[in-house]
């Protein structure tokens, strides 16, 4: 079974440009380069789960006109592009994300979300728990900052427009190598005329 990226190639081609290359790096350890045009096209192919610890995998849980939906995060699931620019202050940043669809399949919903953050893990580690921004999608400033949360829906196949938002990171632990980021959400999307506020939480592993 193959997971295709859906992270939007093409809007990141306008932060990195498409004759520049991006670097995703992988939780087993792998980085490969690829250039802007070659990401839309990318199949990854699932592998074996090698970490049995469920507690050590992340989640994405969200909850939608009174009805909530939970999905695992497996460790394969995770990429980063790095780098994705700085900071106001200079600050490196890396975008990691998780490139499943959930509840695509078995919901006909399509949730993804990502994680801008400090590329020195120290500094990550050391930032603290509390309100951090939410980022409309790649192309808004608020992306450019540590821990600002970004997210992409979608119903039977049509993408809302994300209108607003809010983060809180409640946890910032490291468990060997790898560091985990726990929050929870608010987010507002519409297309239409049709309004979906959809609130949620999740685990995310920063490999």
């Amino acid at each position: 079974m193959k997971r295709r990226i859906l992270f939007l190639a093409f809007v990141l081609s306008t932060v990195v440009g498409w004759s520049q290359t991006v670097t995703l790096k992988f939780k087993n350890g792998t980085t490969q380069q690829y250039s802007m045009s070659e990401l839309e096209s990318i199949d990854f192919i699932d592998g074996n789960n090698e970490n049995s610890d469920d507690s050590n995998n992340g989640y994405i849980q969200v909850k939608i006109d009174g009805k909530t939906y939970k999905e695992s995060i497996l460790y394969w699931a995770y990429a980063q592009i790095d780098p994705l620019g700085n900071d106001a202050q200079g600050n490196k940043l890396t975008y990691t994300y998780d490139m499943t669809a959930h509840f695509e399949d078995t919901e006909g919903f399509l949730f993804m979300f990502g994680l801008s953050h400090y590329r020195n893990k120290s500094a990550l580690l050391e930032s603290n728990p509390g309100s951090y921004p939410f980022a409309k999608d790649i192309y808004d400033d608020a992306a450019y900052n540590n821990l600002a949360f970004t997210c992409l829906y979608e119903l039977d196949g049509d993408e809302y427009n994300t209108v607003s938002g809010t983060h809180q990171v409640k946890s910032i632990k490291s468990i060997g190598s790898d560091i985990y980021v726990e929050g929870s959400f608010t987010a507002v999307f519409s297309l239409r005329g049709d309004t979906r506020n959809i609130s949620g939480s999740y685990k995310m592993l920063i490999p």
